[in-house]
């Protein structure tokens, strides 16, 4: 996930960065898929889409990035998502914690906040995201093992329509990935499918 408000960094990370600007990395990527699939459900009417970003990493743990991709989610023709995080290792035990502010093109109504935390430990992490203005929480549980990954994902609404998903996938190349998704939505948006993506990342700096 390359998704956050940069504004929303903290004085004390932001302090973090500028003075460790030497100790830092900074990452581009690009990416495209045959269906731009968020959390199991197309946000792409079933359509190809693009995707790039940018990301930067202090060696404290703290991160911030951007992230834009086409779209075709309730009438939205782009998305923009602005990240800010920490993230770091306690012995075998990784973890991440952050805020991302997603915002969709023309469709203003639609931009939403969250605040999200992972763990991971060996091949399986826990991952649980929040959007405490409308109380919708997502959960899902992945692991992975070799070239293959599984993922089991539950999004509650405070305003209804709960669901969940089950995405299994299988990296291909270093760059070209493909995934079986599914979940129990109803109508054609809970059929399965299948998505080919393809991501590129490299050093900017």
């Amino acid at each position: 996930m390359k998704k956050l408000n940069l504004l929303a960094i903290s004085a004390a990370v932001a302090g973090a960065l500028v003075s460790g600007a030497a100790a830092a990395d900074v990452t581009a990527n690009f990416g495209a898929t045959s269906n731009y699939l968020w959390r199991g459900d197309t946000l792409s009417n079933e359509g190809a889409a693009i995707s790039g970003g940018a990301d930067y990493s202090h060696d404290s743990g703290a991160y911030a990035g951007i992230w834009v991709s086409s779209e075709g989610f309730a009438g939205a023709t782009g998305e923009t998502d602005l990240y800010v995080g920490y993230a770091g290792e306690a012995g075998d035990v990784s973890y991440d914690v952050g805020y991302v502010s997603y915002m969709y093109t023309q469709v203003d109504s639609a931009d939403f906040e969250e605040i999200y935390a992972s763990v991971g430990y060996g091949p399986v992490s826990l991952f649980v995201a929040n959007d405490s203005d409308n109380d919708n929480t997502y959960v899902s549980v992945s692991a992975e093992h070799g070239m293959f990954s599984i993922t089991y994902g539950d999004y509650s609404f405070d305003a209804g329509g709960d669901y969940s998903h089950f995405d299994l996938g299988v990296a291909l190349t270093d760059e070209l990935s493909l995934t079986y998704s599914s979940n129990d939505l109803d109508g054609p948006s809970g059929d399965g499918r299948f998505v080919v993506s393809y991501g590129l990342e490299f050093d900017v700096k």
